[in-house]
């Protein structure tokens, strides 16, 4: 292998492991992005949450309201 073709492939070499870097750094701004984005599913499947419980809390009060309303002899 003479010095020509050493420098050839140290400089294959070389963009191998630039692009290996850039790969790598994507990968973990994407991983980033992800949690990110988990966060905010966990974050909205709370208030969904606590939106339904106000849902029922209201729909029972509710209920009540027009049974006690029915109850009255109201002729």
């Amino acid at each position: 292998m003479d010095l020509e073709n050493l420098k050839v492939l140290e400089s294959k070499i070389g963009k191998i492991l630039d692009r290996h870097e850039e790969v790598r750094r994507e990968k973990d701004a994407l991983a980033n992005k992800l949690k990110q984005q988990e966060e905010r599913v966990a974050q909205m499947a709370g208030r969904v949450k606590q939106y339904e419980d106000e849902r029922r809390e209201l729909k029972t009060r509710l209920e009540k309201i027009i049974n006690r309303l029915n109850g009255l002899d109201i002729s």
